[in-house]
C-alpha cells in the first residue's frame, strides 16, 4: 500500500515561495511604477520645453512687428501650431481642473481669443506690445505650472523608490527573520547533531517547533536517534554477555584442559584430588561443593574433599547410601537443595561430585555439562588407573611366570642333575666303589660351577630393562656387557628405529637377543659375532644372530645350553618364526651358528598393513 504524502500547511517551502514571490513582486511595481512616472516626467519636460518656446515665439513676433512686419503673420502660423502641439493633448483633454490647466487655458484663451485676432487686425503697436506682453507673462505662469508639474511627478517618484525600499527592506528583513529562525536554526541543528552522531555521540535531541518539514524532519530524526541509541545498547549489552560467554568458555577450556594433563601425569604422578576439586569450584564460582571417591564394596568414602579447605580428610559418614546412586550410575540425581554427579565408568561407580544450590535455582546448563565432563574426566583417570594396575599384577604374574618357567629349565634341571651326581656319589660310597667318586666328584664341581654360572647370568636378565632410550639403547647396554665379558669381535646393525614396537615384543627381542649372544659368548669358542635387527621389505620383523665358532652339538638341550629352550618359549610369545642353523668346525674349515627370527609386529596385524609376501 502506498502511503499518502503528507502534506504542510506552513511548509518551509511555502515560507520561500511567497518570499520571493513578495519580493519580486515589490521589486516588479516598484520597477513598474518608476518607468511610468519616469515616462510622464519626461513628457512633462518636453512640454515645459515646449511651452518655454511658446514664451520665445512670443518674444520673436513683438520683434517682427517693429522690424519685419511681413514675418508676423508667419510666425503666429508657427505660434498656433504649437500651442495645438500633441503634447499639450492630456492637458487640453483633462477633466481634471489644477493650476497647470487652469494656466494652459488662461493663456491658450489669451492668444487664440485675443492676442492673435488682434495681431492679425491691429497693427498698432503699443496696443500689440501690451497684449504681447500680457501671453508672455500668461505663458510663464504656464512655463512655471509645468515645470511645478514635472518636479512634483520626480518628488513622486523619489517617494515611490524611498516607500520601495523601505518595503523591500522591511519584508526583507522580515523574511530573513522567519528564514533564519524557521530554516536556518533547525538546519544548523540537525547538522550539528548529524556530525555529533557521525563522532559517535549518538544520542542526540532535537526541539524544534511548528508544524512543517523540518520539526518532522527533527522528530524523525529524535526516533531514528532513539532507536539507534536503543539498538546500539542492546549490541553493548548482547557484546558484553558474549565476551562474558567467551571468556567463561576460555577458562572452561582451560580447566578442561588441565584436567586432561593431570589425568594423563596421574598415570605416573598421581593426582591432586584437592587442586582439582578447588579448581573447579573456582571456574564454577560454587562454594557449596564437595567430591567423594569410594571403592564399589566399601561402606563409606575413602576420600572426601571440601575445596574450601587445605587438605583432604577422611569422611565423617558412617554409610555410602546417601552418595552412591543406584544402577546403571548414569544419572545426575537431584535431592532437595544437592545435585549428585556420579564418577561412573562401565557401570562402576567410582565417586560422587556433590553441589549445594541453598537459593533452590538450578545450576545453568554450562556448569551442569562442566560438572558432567568433570565427573566422566575422573571416571576414565580412576579407571585407567585400575586398568594400568590390573595391567601391572597381570605383568608381575607374567614375569614370575616367566622366571619360574627360566629357573625350571635351566638353575632346576642343573641342581637335578647334581642331585643325581650326589646320588650316584652316596651310591659309589656305599658300594666302597672309591675309584669310581673321582669322575663324579670331577662332574659335580663343573655342574656347580655351570649353575653358578648359569644364576649369575639369571640375575643379569632379570635386572635387564628398557628405560627412556628405547629398545635400541637396550641393545647397545647389551652389547656393551658383552663385549666387556668377552673377547669376541661383536658387531651391531639396528634399522628399527621407525617401527613402533609394543612393550611386550621390546622385552621378548631383547631377552632373546641376549640369551643368543650370552649363549655364543660363552660356548661358541669364535671371534666374531654379527647381529642385525631389521625390518623387511613386507614390512616383519627379522632378528639375526650369527657366530663363526664351533657350532651346537648334536644335543643342544642338555647342561649348559638351556637358553636355547628359553628362546624357542619366547619366540612363540611373539608368534615367530624360529631357525636354528648350526655347522660343525671340521680341520679344513671354520664352524658357525646362525639364530634367526622372523616375526610379524602387532602394529601391523592391529592395522592390517602388511604387504602380501
Amino acid at each position: 500500500m502506498v502511503q499518502k504524502k503528507q502534506r504542510f500547511f506552513h511548509s518551509v517551502m511555502n515560507y520561500i515561495h511567497f518570499s520571493l514571490f513578495i519580493i519580486v513582486g515589490i521589486t516588479l511595481l516598484s520597477i513598474f511604477f518608476s518607468f511610468w512616472l519616469s515616462e510622464q516626467a519626461d513628457t512633462d519636460i518636453q512640454a515645459t520645453n515646449l511651452s518655454g518656446s511658446m514664451r520665445m515665439q512670443t518674444f520673436h513676433i513683438g520683434l517682427a512687428l517693429t522690424h519685419e512686419p511681413n514675418k508676423v503673420k508667419q510666425l503666429i502660423q508657427k505660434l498656433d501650431n504649437t500651442w495645438t502641439n500633441p503634447l499639450f493633448l492630456h492637458v487640453r483633454s483633462s477633466e481634471n481642473v489644477n493650476n497647470l490647466t487652469y494656466a494652459f487655458d488662461l493663456a491658450s484663451n489669451h492668444w487664440f481669443d485675443i492676442v492673435r485676432p488682434f495681431l492679425i487686425n491691429q497693427t498698432t503697436r503699443p496696443e500689440a506690445y501690451l497684449k504681447l506682453t500680457q501671453q508672455v507673462e500668461l505663458t510663464d505662469k504656464l512655463v512655471n505650472q509645468f515645470q511645478q508639474e514635472a518636479e512634483a511627478k520626480i518628488r513622486n517618484l523619489r517617494t515611490l523608490q524611498l516607500l520601495a525600499f523601505l518595503l523591500t527592506t522591511l519584508v526583507g528583513s522580515l523574511i530573513f527573520y522567519l528564514l533564519k529562525n524557521r530554516v536556518e536554526t533547525p538546519l544548523n541543528q540537525l547538522s550539528d547533531a548529524a556530525e555529533k552522531i557521525r563522532d559517535g555521540h549518538i544520542e542526540q535531541r532535537i526541539h524544534i517547533e511548528g508544524k512543517d518539514e523540518l520539526s518532522m524532519l527533527a522528530e524523525t530524526f529524535n526516533q531514528m536517534s532513539s532507536s539507534i541509541t536503543e539498538t546500539y545498547k542492546q549490541l553493548e549489552t548482547r557484546v558484553a554477555e558474549r565476551t562474558e560467554e567467551l571468556q567463561r568458555n576460555n577458562m572452561v577450556l582451560k580447566y578442561s584442559f588441565s584436567l586432561a594433563r593431570k589425568m594423563l601425569d596421574m598415570q605416573s604422578q598421581g593426582l591432586d584430588y584437592q587442586e582439582t576439586i578447588q579448581d573447579l569450584a573456582e571456574v564454577l564460582k560454587l562454594k557449596d561443593m564437595e567430591l567423594c571417591l569410594f571403592t564399589p564394596e566399601g561402606e563409606k568414602p575413602y576420600i572426601h574433599i571440601d575445596p574450601h579447605e587445605d587438605n583432604t580428610h577422611l569422611c565423617t559418614q558412617t554409610s555410602c547410601e546417601t552418595c552412591k546412586g543406584s544402577q546403571p550410575f548414569n544419572s545426575v540425581e537431584t535431592l532437595g537443595f544437592s545435585c549428585k554427579y556420579p564418577i561412573t565408568r562401565n557401570n562402576k561407580q567410582y565417586g560422587v561430585i556433590k553441589v549445594k544450590r541453598l537459593d533452590g535455582t538450578s545450576l545453568p546448563d554450562w556448569q551442569a555439562q562442566l560438572l558432567s565432563s568433570s565427573a566422566d574426566q575422573l571416571a576414565i583417570a580412576l579407571s585407567l588407573q585400575d586398568t594400568k594396575e590390573q595391567e601391572h599384577r597381570l605383568a608381575m604374574l607374567s614375569e614370575r611366570t616367566v622366571i619360574a618357567r627360566e629357573l625350571h629349565d635351566s638353575l632346576a634341571q642343573s641342581l637335578s642333575y647334581l642331585k643325581i651326581q650326589v646320588m650316584r656319589l652316596q651310591k659309589s660310597h656305599n658300594m666302597e666303589k672309591y675309584d669310581l667318586q673321582q669322575p663324579i666328584i670331577d662332574e659335580l664341581r663343573e655342574g656347580l660351577s655351570s649353575a653358578y654360572r648359569h644364576l649369575r647370568e639369571l640375575l643379569t636378565t632379570f635386572r635387564l630393562k628398557i628405560d627412556d632410550q628405547g629398545l635400541e639403547g637396550a641393545i647397545l647396554q647389551t652389547v656393551t656387557q658383552l663385549k666387556e665379558r668377552s673377547n669376541m669381535n661383536i658387531h651391531l646393525s639396528y634399522s628399527l628405529k621407525d617401527v613402533p614396537l609394543s612393550p611386550s615384543e621390546e622385552i621378548h627381542l631383547l631377552q632373546i637377543l641376549r640369551e643368543a649372544s650370552q649363549n655364543a659368548t660363552n660356548h661358541s669358542q669364535g671371534t666374531h659375532l654379527e647381529i642385525s635387527l631389521t625390518q623387511l621389505d613386507n614390512k616383519d620383523i627379522e632378528l639375526k644372530i650369527k657366530d663363526d665358532g664351533v657350532g651346537l652339538p648334536d644335543k643342544p638341550g642338555k647342561l649348559n645350553h638351556y637358553g636355547l629352550a628359553i628362546i624357542q618359549e619366547r619366540s612363540l610369545h611373539l608368534n615367530a618364526e624360529l631357525a636354528i642353523n648350526s655347522t660343525p668346525e671340521t680341520d679344513t674349515q671354520h664352524g658357525s651358528t646362525e639364530i634367526k627370527l622372523h616375526f610379524k609386529p602387532c602394529y601391523l596385524i592391529e592395522n592390517q598393513l602388511s604387504t602380501p609376501k
